[in-house]
């Protein structure tokens, strides 16, 4: 008999629980409406912000952030440049180096297979490099070469007419 009587306790208590959960409370109509209009004047006031938020860049003195720091070595040549001037120094080839009275010449060869011949103060490469000295066993090339800040600095490039053994 208790266990019968603890039963019907128990599902009395869960029903009453369940009433209870459906039930919604009574919502007034001035409560409804106060949330609406609030929400409203927070969207005005959001709109107001935005447009008191405004951001100008100003890059003075900065560099462009999208700009690559990369410089490209392999640039097409412009308009009246010479093909000396088409190709970086690096991926030139020394054929040979003549010494006489009259001064030092170089034979070198291009990428593009075509060969040449260099005297000093010549101009060659795509940093406008300047030939400075021909030696019997190589020809020093000084280039000006932009750094990641973009300032100029000079670069000194060494083509020897043989590769040393290591």
């Amino acid at each position: 008999m208790n266990r019968s009587i603890l039963i019907l306790l128990f599902f009395i208590s869960s029903v009453i629980f369940m009433l209870s959960c459906d039930q919604k409370p009574p919502v007034s109509k001035a409560a409804a409406s106060k949330p609406y209009q609030s929400a409203a004047k927070t969207v005005e006031v959001k709109e107001e912000q935005k447009q008191e938020e405004v951001f100008i860049y100003d890059k003075k003195g900065r560099k462009d952030p999208f700009v690559s720091l990369a410089i490209k070595s392999e640039e097409k040549p412009k308009k009246g440049q010479t093909p000396l001037e088409s190709y970086d120094v690096a991926s030139i080839k020394i054929l040979g180096i003549v010494w006489n009275q009259k001064g030092n010449f170089a034979s070198i060869v291009l990428p593009d297979g075509k060969a040449y011949t260099l005297r000093e103060g010549m101009t060659i490469g795509l940093h406008n490099g300047k030939v400075q000295k021909i030696t019997k066993n190589a020809v020093i090339i000084r280039e000006q070469i932009k750094d990641y800040k973009g300032v100029l600095k000079p670069k000194e490039t060494t083509l020897k007419l043989r590769d040393e053994e290591e």
